[in-house]
């Protein structure tokens, strides 16, 4: 049956929805007519670009075009495998294009300065993820386990281990370091077990991908078995709820400060009550928390934990080699890595605003540096579509070469290493990210960060200006260089024309009360325009913006 021309119209009430009907778009053993794809195709355009532009509460820049890319995309191009390998038998690869866009971000990142074609001199592996950012810190989870497990590296630094090496001075980064302790982790039952630390505000998939790994929190470790190192309300931030307590003492994961960041103190006390007791240690630091758009601050809690970890010889060990038991090499005894699904993409170029005096430093304790400069910080993942803007969710992983664990295969159907999560990879967001890197620079990029946060200001300015004129707590927060604006939700209508995230907060008022509160936020990408914003503000003053919420 064909679709009238009055299908093509989409009322109000399906405003929330590609298509005015699931039958629109329903398939079935018979082709549709041309008719009936062209309103399909129709209704689904007008819906979607309608709504691009207003696209407020969600992590994804919408300011793209693709014009250099089109034609790319009438070809099944497959980046299969290892980027590094030059045997790939597939040739509609763009892996050359990929090696490029992981060489901008190792330099970005701290991590490779040399122009040098020499893969010898290559300091970084990582490679370009279909799956977003969740693929990163899958892989990276997964690496840190075989790491700590004790599995062969692919550039291991052996060493004949029938006599204590008279100056194993050589880390598995690469860097000196002082004389290294020979005990034996055959007498520690808990040396290759790693136990992983996040924090409450970290991404709600990372659980999921803990039980995937089949790998443990503190929390699932701890908890029934010794007494948490934390004592509320003593050891916790004031805006820390004891509902998030388990019946023994424990929290979920690390709480965080009020702005939505890592609490140092508390991730400390926690992974040295797990070092203490032969545990090595996995800690996830977010860059530009889900909800709030918080920075953890990797470098002062690294160097809050460095000496401890020195001190119980867990930052460098020996470890035997399975294939050559006369040999060990020498590696850390902890992961750390950096999820920067956004702020791995954001802070560099904010980092280069506030040095320019383009934007104002607001982090109170100094910039959260989050990159290699770290000599500790083993991995970090970033997603393409966030801050960059990509058509389809796409990320990039990096991490040490030298810290890289052993494919477990060399296939030679993909012509290289099984080193990747995925087998098959899309080639085409490769494109998109080399596209828009080669037509801007680090100074565009600079500017654009310093933008965004012009529009924090403009956004908070005019929300508190609303908030004295309807006489109404709108709940305002924005965390210190966070591209996000929390407040009070408004109504169902507003929160779904302009795809508001929300979520259900527990925050301590002034009388010491934990208060529900169900909060939306708004995300300052590159499309979010003023106008867009005075219209939004424009609605919110409608009587019925705000329902009851105490």
């Amino acid at each position: 049956m064909m679709l009238s021309k009055k299908a093509k119209i989409i009322p109000e009430r399906y405003h929330n929805h590609p298509l005015n009907r699931k039958e629109d778009a329903r398939l079935s053993e018979y082709s549709l007519t041309p008719e009936q794809r062209e309103s399909t195709w129709n209704q689904l355009h007008k819906n979607l670009f309608s709504h691009q532009n207003l696209v407020l509460g969600y992590q994804g820049n919408q300011n793209v075009t693709y014009e250099s890319v089109k034609p790319f995309f009438d070809i099944v191009i497959n980046n299969a495998g290892d980027p590094f390998s030059g045997q790939t038998q597939y040739a509609l690869n763009t892996k050359i294009i990929e090696c490029s866009v992981l060489d901008y971000f190792a330099k970005l990142w701290k991590i490779h300065q040399s122009d040098s074609p020499n893969d010898e001199e290559r300091t970084y592996w990582g490679y370009v993820a279909s799956m977003g950012c969740t693929e990163g810190n899958h892989l990276a989870l997964y690496n840190a386990r075989e790491y700590l497990a004790g599995m062969p590296l692919s550039n291991p630094i052996l060493y004949n281990t029938c006599r204590t090496p008279m100056n194993p001075t050589v880390s598995s980064n690469g860097e000196c370091k002082e004389e290294l302790s020979n005990s034996p982790l055959k007498d520690n039952p808990n040396a290759f077990t790693p136990v992983v630390f996040f924090s409450e505000e970290g991404f709600h998939g990372l659980e999921k991908t803990l039980r995937m790994l089949q790998m443990k929190t503190f929390r699932d470790i701890g908890s029934g078995y010794f007494h948490c190192p934390l004592r509320y309300p003593d050891d916790y931030p004031s805006s820390f709820c004891d509902e998030s307590l388990d019946e023994n003492g424990w929290p979920r994961a690390v709480p965080v400060e009020e702005d939505g960041s890592i609490s140092i103190p508390c991730l400390v006390k926690l992974v040295t009550a797990f070092v203490l007791r032969g545990y090595p240690p996995v800690v996830i630091f977010t860059s530009g928390t889900t909800f709030k758009g918080a920075y953890d601050d990797p470098r002062a809690a690294i160097n809050e934990l460095v000496p401890m970890l020195k001190q119980h010889n867990m930052y460098e060990r020996l470890v035997h080699c399975s294939e050559d038991l006369v040999k060990s090499d020498i590696r850390n005894g902890f992961w750390f890595h950096i999820d920067g699904a956004l702020g791995a993409a954001h802070l560099p170029f904010l980092e280069m605003a506030i040095n320019q005096g383009l934007v104002s430093n607001t982090f109170p304790n100094g910039f959260p540096a989050f990159d290699f400069r770290i000599p500790e910080v083993k991995s970090i993942a970033m997603s393409i579509h966030k801050w960059f803007g990509c058509a389809f969710p796409s990320a990039v992983f990096m991490m040490r070469k030298t810290d890289q664990v052993r494919p477990r295969d060399n296939p030679m159907y993909v012509g290289g290493h099984d080193s990747t999560l995925s087998s098959s990879r899309c080639g085409h967001g490769v494109l998109v990210m080399w596209d828009l890197l080669s037509k801007k620079s680090y100074q565009d990029f600079t500017e654009i960060a310093a933008r965004g946060h012009e529009m924090v200001v403009f956004l908070l300015s005019n929300l508190r200006k609303l908030e004295k004129e309807l006489r109404v707590d709108l709940w305002l927060s924005n965390s210190p260089g966070s591209l996000f604006v929390c407040f009070k939700q408004p109504n169902q209508d507003i929160v779904h024309r302009y795809s508001l995230a929300s979520h259900l907060l527990k925050i301590k008022s002034t009388d010491g009360i934990f208060k529900q509160r169900v909060c939306s936020h708004i995300c300052l990408m590159s499309h979010v325009t003023k106008k867009i914003i005075l219209r939004f503000i424009e609605e919110l003053r409608a009587p019925v913006a705000f329902p009851n919420q105490n």
